[in-house]
């Protein structure tokens, strides 16, 4: 930076200098800074806060010959913080969209799931009542064939089980034994048990149900639990005549009671 001197007082100064720190003489005079309006481009006065001729705001569209480049770095300032608003606005769109689309995919699936365990559940009702007619079908004719071999009773829907060729056996478990022996019979027993196989699966399948079929999955396991206790009754008989008697006819009872309330789950 070259120095000069000051020609009011002789000290030493920069070339640049418009006033001599010495004695304060005044070397250049500083350019005066004109204000525009940056909407109309009119001249303003310092005192002006509002343009007069197009109206606009002067704190918002001051501008100066002299500066030209800060009327840049201003506009530039207003484009990028038009830009701004304008990503805010289309984020906030984008996130409006993307939870009014999750709301309703959310709706979608939880109806589907609803419909397609409603199905599940139908399927299952409809499966155990197949299952439990059939027990209760064997159930009954498992009684008839201990009872008359007891009591040496002739029936033509038993005596091939409870007679030899000329009488009664002795032993009624041997009448069971016969019964259970039957082609026909293994046949009806094997059917259950693929049942029972079945219900256990779907029951299985039906264990999360939506929350609008939590009552549903409450009578179904009483439904269940009721066909359980049937199907033993025809697979697997134990006791005496009388024990074997009252179980069958209260689970027999107790699973008809269990499906006409979980019939009330399962209507279109």
């Amino acid at each position: 930076m070259a120095l000069i001197y000051c020609p009011e007082c002789g000290e030493q100064i920069s070339e640049k200098a418009v006033k001599c720190i010495h004695c304060g003489t005044i070397l250049k005079e500083e350019p005066e800074l004109e204000k525009k309006c940056l909407e109309c481009g009119e001249i303003l006065n310092d005192i002006d806060t509002i343009c007069p001729h197009c109206g606009c705001p002067v704190h918002l569209a001051e501008e100066t010959t002299a500066e030209p480049q800060k009327v840049e770095i201003i506009n530039a300032k207003q484009k990028m913080s038009k830009m701004k608003r304008n990503l805010i606005i289309v984020a906030i769109a984008v996130i409006l969209l993307g939870c009014a689309g999750g709301f309703f995919v959310k709706q979608w699936h939880d109806k589907k799931t609803a419909a397609v365990y409603k199905e599940n559940l139908q399927t299952a009702v409809i499966t155990m009542l197949s299952g439990a007619a059939k027990a209760e079908s064997c159930g009954n004719l498992i009684h008839k064939v201990w009872k008359n071999a007891i009591y040496e009773k002739s029936d033509d829907e038993t005596d091939e089980f409870t007679k030899g060729k000329y009488d009664f056996f002795i032993d009624f478990d041997t009448a069971l034994s016969n019964l259970f022996s039957d082609q026909s019979f293994k046949s009806d027993i094997n059917e259950i048990k693929r049942n029972q196989e079945t219900v256990q699966l779907l029951m299985k399948d039906l264990k999360n149900p939506p929350a609008e079929y939590e009552d549903a999955y409450t009578a179904l396991k009483k439904f269940y639990d009721s066909y359980t206790e049937l199907v033993g009754c025809a697979i697997d008989p134990t006791g005496s005549l009388t024990t074997y008697t009252s179980t069958f006819n209260d689970a027999d009872t107790k699973t008809m009671n269990c499906y006409k309330e979980m019939a009330l789950y399962t209507e279109d």
